[in-house]
């Protein structure tokens, strides 16, 4: 189910050269909101990104949760959130998805993992839509 919720690129701004580590040469702020559209409880599990590095081959960064947290949503809630992309290449692009769990419970039942509260529910899939970083001189 793809239309659970939305995600929407708010904000993505070019990071000065002087803020960048080696080997990287170029880096992009951007801020990303996530729409629960549904009239379901949802919970933010993991995400996976594709960053196409210029020519070079696609760079896949998988982990668990968002920023280090597990946001759950109620109808009509969003949770917007702030990080960053490094790249060797003046040109490049990332897309992607979230995965998660939604449920018809307001109060969702859950339980426990490595101290992390997860709600019981029905897997989905939202895709992150590409976006294009390209340096400018």
């Amino acid at each position: 189910m793809t239309d659970i919720c939305h995600v929407a690129l708010d904000r993505l701004v070019e990071i000065a050269p002087e803020h960048i580590e080696p080997p990287y040469k170029y880096a992009y702020a951007y801020t990303i909101s996530i729409h629960n559209a549904s009239p379901y409880t949802i919970q933010i599990h993991s995400r996976k990104w594709v960053i196409k590095d210029g020519d070079m081959k696609d760079r896949i960064v998988e982990g668990a949760g968002v920023v280090g947290e597990f946001p759950i949503l109620k109808p009509g809630e969003k949770f917007t959130y702030r990080s960053y992309m490094v790249m060797l290449s003046r040109y490049g692009s990332a897309h992607g998805a979230y995965y998660g769990t939604f449920t018809y419970e307001s109060e969702p039942e859950g339980y426990f993992d490595k101290n992390i509260y997860l709600i019981h529910g029905e897997p989905f899939e939202v895709p992150i839509p590409e976006f294009q970083m390209i340096h400018q001189d």
